[in-house]
């Protein structure tokens, strides 16, 4: 049979509405040709009983939502690790590739997640929404991807009233897999490292995986727009440096501003 041209033969057809990226069941599953659509495949066992059997195309519908729950970028709806360019343009590019390949292909709950680091535009949050992507729709992971300054703006928006706060915070705790985009941005404030802290610590504390970006390096990076040549421990302290050291696998992302070359 021909591969489906919509969804690549995954069963799921992932495209872009408004500020998100979203995924519904292709058009190729409907109707199943396992079970006819009736989501169950009819068995007789050895005793003469039929027994009903869920069909194995449910988990299309069961991991589109995992990935609508995400919430990743809309801008990133293609991100697929067979999309990603590893010529000159992005000096790093082939061997993170090949680590984040790895990544998702031993991935077990728990497991140390990465810090994808290096100056802006070469290409590490669309490593992570293709991490992501792979996570949930070809194992079923549930995770959550969120933007450091995204997280602070909805925490803001539930100053004095805890439980609302809780309610923002809690599910980025719990899920099994988390990509904070952006470390190290904002203003670095008390409040903002608290809250970063908090989060981090958590996650530790509770054995999650977490996969980091940031424009700032476990080293001195090159000085470029959006990059002053501070260090990650410059703008997060000490304490969570450390934490994020022990909990992640750095991998480093140098080379040429890809989205100038697009913008060309």
């Amino acid at each position: 049979m021909a591969e489906c041209p919509k969804c690549n033969g995954i069963g799921v057809y992932v495209h872009q509405a408004n500020h998100l990226a979203v995924s519904r069941v292709c058009e190729c599953m409907h109707p199943c040709p396992t079970c006819d659509g009736s989501g169950y495949i009819y068995d007789t066992d050895e005793f003469g009983y039929r027994n009903a059997i869920e069909c194995s195309c449910l988990r299309y519908g069961q991991r589109s939502k995992l990935y609508n729950e995400a919430s990743i970028p809309g801008r990133y709806h293609d991100a697929e690790f067979t999309k990603i360019k590893t010529e000159s343009g992005s000096v790093d590019m082939a061997n993170a590739r090949r680590m984040a390949w790895r990544f998702v292909r031993e991935y077990q709950p728990g497991a140390p997640g990465i810090l994808l680091y290096g100056t802006v535009g070469t290409g590490k949050t669309y490593l992570s929404c293709a991490i992501l992507r792979y996570l949930i729709l070809s194992r079923g992971i549930r995770a959550r991807f969120i933007e450091f300054m995204h997280l602070l703006s909805d925490l803001r928006a539930t100053f004095g009233d805890r439980g609302h706060a809780d309610a923002v915070m809690q599910p980025l705790v719990d899920v099994p897999l988390l990509v904070i985009d952006e470390l190290g941005k904002g203003r670095g404030s008390d409040w903002e490292l608290s809250v970063l802290d908090e989060l981090i610590t958590k996650r530790y504390n509770s054995s999650k995986t977490t996969v980091f970006t940031t424009n700032y390096g476990i080293e001195a990076l090159p000085k470029s727009e959006g990059n002053e040549s501070e260090n990650l421990v410059d703008r997060v302290g000490v304490r969570i440096h450390s934490r994020l050291m022990e909990m992640c696998e750095p991998i480093r992302l140098l080379g040429k501003d890809l989205r100038r070359d697009l913008r060309g």
